[in-house]
């Protein structure tokens, strides 16, 4: 799979992600609305991690350049 994620999104999606965990684990009692939670934010640091949001394929944006699009 080719990177479509760049730099700066990986890094705000890594940092959210962290951010969403410790929410989840202290702020959300009920547990089906922290395993939401705690579902999405894994999900988010996998794209932010790995670099390909199937989001992001589907819709076909990249933001990570021009050196990663591939070709169509």
């Amino acid at each position: 799979m080719m990177c479509n994620v760049g730099k700066v999104d990986r890094v705000v999606r890594v940092l959210f992600s962290i951010v969403m965990i410790g929410g989840a684990i202290y702020f959300i009692p009920t547990p089906i609305p922290k395993t939401l939670v705690l579902v999405a934010a894994v999900l988010l640091l996998a794209s932010g991690w790995l670099g390909v949001c199937m989001i992001y394929r589907i819709l076909g944006i990249s933001t990570a350049g021009a050196k990663n699009v591939q070709p169509e």
